[in-house]
């Protein structure tokens, strides 16, 4: 199988498409923002803040808020651990935002600052996902529609997809067509692609619509099982539900594309908003050379940009030079004075 990385650097943030036989199979995003965030491999220098026997582990550390959890069952030929205890913890599970990830125990260390010390960028983490990955620089412009709640489905239907704290609801509604066999044969292969393009895991329920025969759940199944088995990550499937519901596990091994763009209700982040803003100021400045730009972006997206954790101006002057201004408006706007 032939695969190929399309990747962008932009201000403030790496993108990348991943094509098996040229069709799209996975989306990945990196933010300078969000570089503290763990990824599998993440080196960090840890502080154990708690031991816990009755989940045989401890409460880890890792700097600006962040907290790992550490097996015992995990860290055999390890030194005793005590709270207090320092050392270098890897990254052995990704998590999301709101959870813990898992850790292994690397060496034990002097008292010292706790945070990353090291860990891969995109494109040396993508190279070791996939051995015989080649890479081609251009635009990721897909990835700005790719955390959609709501998908048509062709020839009647929708799929809702909504990411929640403990789980990854998703809903498919027959909508105006006639069956709902043909409109499950059609969604379930539609789903495993979304899952794997968004980065999804952990646990997810997906409501089907009503399926009265037991021939009809055991196809669509079966169906289930073939479409999720080309996953590269683990995909554990239960038995469709007598109420037509579809449960499934898929391991999680990085931040979610929903996760890092949008907020709790699905919509894109002040961030999200601004760094494509950015972005669009680059492309226009590459398609107008040497023609003066104005930038209008609403107050709150000049708030971010005033508050920015690095320095998106000097980034920005290295692309296009320095002929923008950013102004305060009513709605965002780009303008040419050519």
């Amino acid at each position: 199988m032939k695969r190929r990385c399309v990747i962008e650097h932009c201000i403030g943030e790496t993108r990348a498409a991943i094509y098996e036989n040229r069709k799209l199979v996975e989306l990945h995003l990196r933010r300078e923002s969000k570089n503290l965030n763990p990824y599998i491999g993440d080196i960090f220098v840890g502080k154990i803040s708690r031991i816990d026997q009755s989940i045989g582990g401890a409460f880890v550390a890792l700097g600006d808020s962040l907290n790992g959890l550490l097996k015992f069952s995990n860290s055999s030929g390890s030194p005793r651990f005590t709270e207090g205890f320092y050392g270098h913890f890897e990254i052995t599970k990704a998590s999301d935002l709101s959870k813990s990830p898992l850790l292994k125990f690397v060496k034990k260390v002097e008292k010292s600052k706790t945070g990353k010390i090291s860990g891969d960028d995109l494109k040396s983490y993508l190279s070791k996902r996939f051995l015989d990955l080649e890479f081609a620089e251009a635009s990721v412009s897909i990835l700005d529609e790719s955390t959609d709640v709501e998908l048509s489905i062709d020839g009647g239907g929708s799929i809702s997809i909504e990411q929640t704290r403990a789980l990854v609801a998703i809903d498919v509604d027959k909508g105006g067509a006639v069956s709902s066999y043909d409109v499950c044969l059609k969604a379930v292969p539609m789903l495993a692609r979304e899952i794997r393009l968004r980065g999804l895991g952990g646990l997810l329920v997906i409501d089907l619509p009503n399926l009265r025969h037991p021939k009809q759940r055991n196809a669509i199944f079966k169906l289930a099982e073939k479409v999720f088995s080309f996953d590269p990550n683990n995909v554990k499937l239960a038995p469709i539900s007598r109420f037509g519901v579809l449960e499934l596990t898929r391991n999680k091994v990085t931040i979610s594309l929903s996760e890092i763009m949008n907020d709790n209700y699905g919509n894109p982040t002040l961030e999200t908003i601004a760094l494509r803003t950015i972005r669009q100021l680059v492309r226009e400045g590459v398609a107008k050379p040497g023609a003066r730009l104005t930038l209008t972006v609403t107050p709150t997206i000049m708030d971010w940009l005033d508050s920015c954790e690095f320095d998106w101006k000097s980034k920005l002057n290295d692309r296009i030079g320095k002929r923008y201004n950013v102004t305060v408006g009513a709605c965002i706007e780009i303008k040419a004075d050519r």
